[in-house]
């Protein structure tokens, strides 16, 4: 029989022992994390949203990961899918390769430019460099000139070892996307990034003329997208910008932004939400001729900020600014 001394001493040990185990658990759980950021938690809709954000590996910047990147709308449908570096792309070999992505017709065959209100299609080629069959999410996101998200497609499939495939990828072009220089982004995932989902692949780009009329080349040039687009500062941080444009559908109402990233075996998720909304004073989900008359009839007011519908800027007072807001989107009709 122990003595009471050393079954204190063994209590100890046992203790000791647990509370190491339970502490190299939990920081082998935490070695990887994302910490997400948006400049603003609310936006009128069409205004610049930039989302950015720290890749960290036990308190350390990762230089060289991957943030993948999934946007959902009100009506939890993705509309944007992206994969961001953290800095220099790693050099790992690709699971699935993208070999090819470009504009096509229905049958493959390679264009330069779409009408609007018409179907776009994008011939893509997928390679599997494994030994064996994968089955994984592929994805195409399309922006507008003004770096408006259109919209995006994804689908689940798989390839045999070491097959290759190629498939013309059908995308709708609603009537009021502006036209000019359009791009699309390609991306590969073991499943959505909401779901934990990472990149087996690199992202490939392709750019696109977006006409009015057919073969009629459009003004408007082309805006760099997301990290490329300087909002990219430093190793170990990720970011990307777009707009949810006047024409989206439902356009108003809270956007859930996904995030994930594998990295040395480690596995980390992060997500936040914005908030999308126009100038609708009298929630009858239109703005027109209505609304400006609230603002008129209340030219002058001072109060507390927001204190009255007509003060749409939510700043104390009602005048031309709110007016000018207001006309930005006349016309709007919710869905």
């Amino acid at each position: 029989m122990l003595s009471y001394g050393k079954e204190i001493l063994v209590i100890i040990l046992a203790i000791t022992v647990c509370f190491a185990s339970t502490t190299n658990h939990v920081q082998a759980a935490s070695l990887l994390e994302i910490v997400l950021y948006t400049n603003s938690p609310v936006y009128w809709l069409a205004d610049p949203i930039t989302v950015y954000g720290y890749l960290f590996y036990n308190s350390t910047t990762v230089s060289d990961g991957i943030v993948c990147m999934q946007i959902d709308n009100p009506l939890h449908y993705p509309i944007l899918f992206r994969t961001l570096p953290t800095g220099t792309p790693p050099s790992t070999p690709e699971s699935i390769e993208i070999t090819s992505l470009f504009l096509s017709d229905n049958f493959g065959k390679p264009k330069s430019t779409v009408m609007r209100n018409t179907i776009a299609y994008f011939n893509i080629t997928l390679k599997n460099n494994n030994a064996t069959k994968l089955n994984f999410n592929f994805t195409i996101s399309c922006f507008d000139s003004a770096q408006g998200i259109i919209d995006s497609n994804y689908f689940a499939t798989s390839l045999l070892a070491h097959d290759t495939n190629t498939m013309v990828i059908p995308f709708y072009l609603p009537d009021r996307v502006p036209t000019g220089s359009a791009i699309a982004y390609a991306n590969t995932f073991t499943k959505q990034p909401k779901d934990g989902g990472y990149a087996i692949s690199k992202e490939k780009s392709a750019t696109f003329t977006i006409t009015s009329i057919a073969g009629f080349s459009a003004q408007g040039q082309a805006q760099t997208l997301a990290a490329e687009g300087g909002v990219h500062a430093m190793a170990g941080t990720f970011a990307t910008q777009f707009k949810i444009p006047i024409y989206h559908i439902p356009g108003i109402g809270n956007y859930t932004i996904y995030t994930s990233s594998r990295y040395r075996n480690q596995l980390a998720k992060a997500q936040t939400q914005i908030r999308l909304k126009v100038a609708d004073l009298n929630g009858d989900n239109k703005v027109n001729v209505l609304d400006l008359i609230i603002i008129a009839n209340n030219i002058g007011w001072t109060g507390p900020p927001g204190g009255i519908p007509a003060d749409v800027n939510a700043d104390g007072k009602v005048n031309v600014l709110d007016l000018v807001i207001t006309v930005r989107f006349f016309g709007w009709v919710g869905s």
